[in-house]
Parts: structure tokens; C-alpha cells; sequence
């Protein structure tokens, strides 16, 4: 499954620095593949590719930060079609 995760970093110099140090000793978590999507200075857009939310992961980096979003990216197929259209259906 593939998330989107944007993080926007707590103010202060010391956070950025702590955060990159931290990074380059625990990296991601085995079987998970992350690519920069973006960043401008303070937040953070990644694609994150796992099985499951690594929770370890964001423990890990959670202080450094003072907002985290994940969004969770589907394929749109037929079933996801299909499972729209049903709700789709019952709003009024």
C-alpha cells in the first residue's frame, strides 16, 4: 500500500539538524521504500511504500516534528468504482 505523508517540521534550527541525524542512524523500516516528493524548508512530502503504517517509524520522528498527515493512495479500478458508486447511491 502507498501513503502519502506530509510532515511539517517544529520550528526551531535544532529540530532540522536532530530529525537529519536521526534519520541517517534508523532510516525507514525494513520492506518500506520512501521517495522525497517535495519539501520547501519546513514540510516534508513523501511516498511511502509498506504493508502496514510503520507506527515505529513515526514514534521515531514524531518529536521533530508538529503536524503529521498520512494519506493512504488507492488504485482507482473497477472495484474501487464500483464501491463509490454504491456510496455514491445513498448520499441525498
Amino acid at each position: 500500500m502507498k501513503y502519502i505523508v506530509i510532515s511539517r517540521l517544529a520550528p526551531g534550527v535544532d529540530n532540522a539538524r536532530k530529525s537529519l541525524e536521526v534519520f541517517t542512524k534508523a532510516g525507514v523500516g525494513p520492506g518500506t521504500e520512501a521517495t522525497w516528493a517535495g519539501v520547501d524548508g519546513k514540510t516534508f512530502i513523501n511516498i511511502v511504500e509498506a504493508d502496514v503504517p510503520d507506527m515505529t517509524i513515526s514514534s521515531t520522528y514524531a518529536p521533530f516534528f508538529e503536524d503529521v498527515t498520512v494519506i493512504p493512495v488507492v488504485a482507482v479500478d473497477g472495484t474501487w468504482m464500483e464501491a463509490i458508486q454504491a456510496a455514491q447511491s445513498n448520499w441525498d
